[in-house]
């Protein structure tokens, strides 16, 4: 094999356009080299997305689906109701969006009990984000019915955000 100061001699006794072409061969093998990496690691993260979205997809149950009853038999008590909202309401803390004030409204009918929270509080917008997904995460029988969003002016760090959400459990008997 030749060495590199073999190449560029042979391309300075060919002048400036000899020292170009050799330039460009050298920069054409780099690419095509760097070309082979990123095809590697492409095929590598497609596969990774190919399991990950496999993973994702809902697994088929043989089971039945719920009944009425047992459906409202798995929502939370009428007693883990303070405890819900408070976990919420410290979740909003925790994330640094204070709540200012809230307001609850309880609503039974048909043997469900719905406390409807508004929440407003002030924050950045990855914070208000992160706070839905945890609480969300967190509860399965909470519902976030609608959510108001407001920056001050458009230059504005932080959003106000109103939202309201729905505490569902079981009615007291």
């Amino acid at each position: 094999m030749t060495s590199v100061r073999e190449v560029l001699r042979a391309g300075a006794r060919l002048g400036g356009p000899g020292l170009v072409g050799v330039g460009a061969l050298v920069a054409a093998a780099v690419l095509a080299g760097l070309g082979q990496r990123w095809d590697a690691q492409t095929q590598r993260l497609q596969d990774e997305a190919r399991a990950l979205r496999a993973q994702a997809r809902p697994q088929a149950t043989a089971e039945a689906p719920l009944s009425v009853q047992q459906w409202q038999a798995s929502l939370p008590a009428p007693a883990d109701r303070q405890q819900r909202l408070a976990d919420l309401l410290e979740l909003a803390i925790r994330l640094d969006l204070n709540p200012a004030r809230t307001e609850h409204r309880l609503s039974t009918s048909e043997g469900l009990e719905r406390l409807r929270v508004t929440l407003p509080v002030t924050g950045r917008y990855a914070q208000v984000r992160r706070f839905i997904a945890a609480a969300l995460a967190h509860d399965p029988a909470l519902s976030l019915d609608a959510i108001k969003l407001r920056r001050v002016s458009p230059q504005a760090a932080e959003v106000e955000a109103e939202m309201q959400w729905s505490l569902h459990g079981r009615a007291a008997p």
